[in-house]
């Protein structure tokens, strides 16, 4: 048998399509699809017939530029905007509020109102819907923005860094991947490692145990160590130094990213009891007087601007005073563990700065502190006790357990009121278009890069962050990563408002949606609409909020401005189709159940 002739300028491709029928081999209908670049990515040299005649090209170590900052990136989950002390809490958060004092504290700062479309849009840089996370991951209907995987086409910034020769850390909660795709056999396309980490320790899903997570290191699920006194977040926090040691220890002046995100302070609320009884008594006077207090510290420490009013209790959530004396004490309780298991995650924080200080790292590295959402209000009006979103135990079972709360028998998530309260002072929670669901907290800790510290009042999105590592760090987003077209970056940087405070907002608009609920941010106004599952979107009530003089959205100026309104829904429409948001989607079963829970009119 002859093989067909290679003349000068036949490529390798070319002459292969020709031998393999020569030698036998059937035309496949899985045969690879021709492809007209046949170079090699990236080599620049000259391939002859001998190395005399070519010109070599060898690979070069990729390294950040000499003085890139470490970034580190750290989620709080369900904290609400009032949780934390730099925030008006009473809640002991001294590390946190030692990066705030230090740095920059955002007061209009906003989330997705959910953990996976946050996330999503945090590490990409794009709204969630455009990256395929509308919602939580798992609920696919069909269309593009329910895959609730991130498309190769809107790498991370974990990809990016590590391309440019960055060390990349995952610790902590993912919820960037189906559950379908968490076990052994499952896809792990979407799996911390395949997202551009070198390293994972956590867990995948929504929320886990904080006592016997399901814990995934790298690729792999192991168990989780049988110590008494183990936790998770006392776990991941010591993996993070031990990581970032062995790192430092083998090549001190490459840079890291770190991505630390707790299971605090989302259900189960879990914690050493010691954390709990130093809260003992603490909120014996209730949601409406803890939110009261919190928000008048919020005035005095300037977090909130002078005039502001405390919007009133969200319909439903029962006033305190018209508790009985047992449901006061169990509910309490539940507060107790709340701010414990707080104080000790801001305790764990420490733990890492107090590193990042004694390896000589903590004056360039720039910290990013966010929550995801506001409080969590899926436990409705009495709380769970024994499971954080299915529990039949009436308060009074409660009561009789209530030294087991936080314990590892228990697996608790508070009180839907308890939620109004660390939204503070906003109406609403986690889940809503409402200032209580989407505003939360955003600390930026950079001493080598923020000229002046102090508070800043302009309106940034979770999807600004990624654009601003970007900017401080020197690195162009990329037009094409690992041979895959890139969708445009959305965010805009903040970097201008780390030396001015009256620099502009990077933004003058953005849109909402989750769940058939939206609104449409613009120019400081904001119009939103609750959407009632079974119902026609056409019918949904809207409201609309002058935001320049109404902080706390309580003053509905919709049938004052209809004109406005009008702009408004029409720019939402045309900022949904821009962002892969359509079709408008309704919950689905036990999300269904949890949103209707606050409606006024539930749906039947």
């Amino acid at each position: 048998m002859r093989l067909p002739k290679l003349k000068k300028t036949t490529s390798r491709r070319t002459f292969l399509g020709a031998a393999l029928p020569a030698l036998g081999v059937a035309s496949r209908a899985f045969a690879q699809e021709s492809c007209e670049n046949g170079s090699v990515e990236g080599f620049r040299g000259v391939v002859g017939r001998t190395a005399g005649d070519s010109t070599p090209d060898p690979l070069r170590p990729v390294r950040a530029k000499d003085g890139s900052p470490n970034i580190i990136y750290i989620v709080l989950d369900d904290a609400g905007f009032g949780d934390l002390g730099c925030y008006g809490s009473e809640v002991d958060t001294p590390n946190i509020d030692a990066l705030a004092k230090g740095g920059l504290l955002y007061n209009n700062f906003h989330s997705k109102a959910v953990c996976s479309p946050t996330r999503a849009s945090l590490l990409t840089g794009r709204n969630a819907h455009a990256v395929g996370m509308k919602e939580l991951p798992g609920s696919d209907q069909g269309y593009p923005h329910t895959r609730g995987r991130v498309p190769a086409s809107a790498a991370n910034i974990a990809q990016i860094l590590g391309k440019n020769g960055y060390s990349t850390i995952a610790a902590g909660k993912w919820h960037l991947v189906p559950r379908e795709d968490m076990s052994s056999a499952g896809d792990r396309t979407h799996w911390p490692l395949q997202k551009g980490f070198d390293r994972f320790h956590g867990f995948l899903s929504g929320w886990s145990d904080q006592y016997r997570p399901d814990l995934v290191v790298d690729n792999h699920a192991v168990e989780p160590p049988e110590r008494p006194d183990y936790h998770f977040s006392e776990d991941i926090v010591e993996q993070s130094i031990q990581m970032l040691s062995s790192n430092l220890d083998a090549e001190v002046e490459k840079p890291f990213f770190l991505y630390l995100c707790f299971g605090a302070v989302h259900a189960p609320i879990q914690v050493p009891k010691r954390y709990i009884e130093k809260y003992a008594g603490n909120f014996d006077d209730g949601w409406d007087a803890v939110r009261e207090r919190r928000f008048r510290r919020q005035l005095e420490l300037g977090v909130i601007p002078a005039g502001t009013e405390l919007a009133p209790r969200n319909p439903g959530d029962p006033a305190w005073d018209d508790l009985s004396d047992e449901a006061k004490t169990v509910f309490a309780r539940f507060m107790e563990a709340y701010a414990g298991f707080l104080e000790h995650t801001d305790e764990q924080i420490g733990r890492l700065i107090a590193l990042l200080k004694e390896r000589g790292q903590f004056d360039n590295s720039a910290i990013f502190l966010i929550s995801d959402n506001g409080g969590a209000p899926e436990a409705g009006t009495e709380g769970n006790f024994e499971h954080p979103y299915r529990d039949a135990m009436t308060v009074h079972e409660m009561h009789g357990r209530l030294d087991e709360l936080g314990s590892r028998s228990s697996q608790p998530l508070y009180q839907r009121a308890w939620a109004m309260a660390s939204s503070a002072p906003f109406k609403y929670y986690k889940l809503w278009p409402f200032n209580g669901g989407v505003r939360t907290p955003l600390i930026v800790s950079w001493p080598k890069g923020i000229e002046r510290p102090g508070l800043r009042e302009q309106f940034v999105d979770v999807i600004d962050i990624t654009p601003t590592v970007l900017d401080i760090t020197g690195i162009a987003a990329p037009a094409v990563f690992d041979g895959v077209c890139q969708m445009p970056i959305q965010g805009a940087g903040i970097r201008a408002t780390f030396g001015d405070p009256a620099s502009p907002a990077p933004r003058d608009t953005q849109f909402f949606e989750l769940w058939g609920s939206r609104s449409i941010y613009h120019d400081g106004w904001k119009a939103l609409a609750f959407h009632t599952s079974g119902t026609s979107f056409d019918d949904d009530r809207w409201e609309l909020y002058n935001l320049n003089v109404d902080f706390t959205e309580t003053t509905d100026l919709a049938a004052q401005h209809p004109e406005k309104l009008a702009e408004l829904q029409a720019l939402w429409w045309r900022e949904a189709a821009n962002n892969g948001a359509l079709p408008l989607l309704e919950a689905r079963g036990g999300r269904q159940r949890t949103y209707n829970q606050i409606l006024a009119e539930p749906a039947q």
